[in-house]
């Protein structure tokens, strides 16, 4: 803000081009954050199993003798 101490000595103009750089620097945040958590979401889904943690529909069961 080129005058924060006293917001009122801004013209209109001026306190709009403020508010929306306020904004554009918070949605870029937004984006960014949201960018970073898909990658952390596609990284940690590349390292699980692929099996996951479903039961599989038929069950098996070896029984050794010896």
């Amino acid at each position: 803000m080129s005058n924060c101490a006293d917001p009122t000595r801004l013209s209109p103009d001026e306190r709009f081009r403020e508010v929306a750089t306020i904004l554009a620097a918070g949605i870029s945040r937004l984006h960014q954050n949201s960018a970073l958590s898909a990658e952390n979401a596609e990284k940690n889904q590349a390292e699980s199993s692929p099996d996951g943690l479903e039961v599989p529909a038929e069950t098996r069961l070896s029984v050794r003798v010896g």
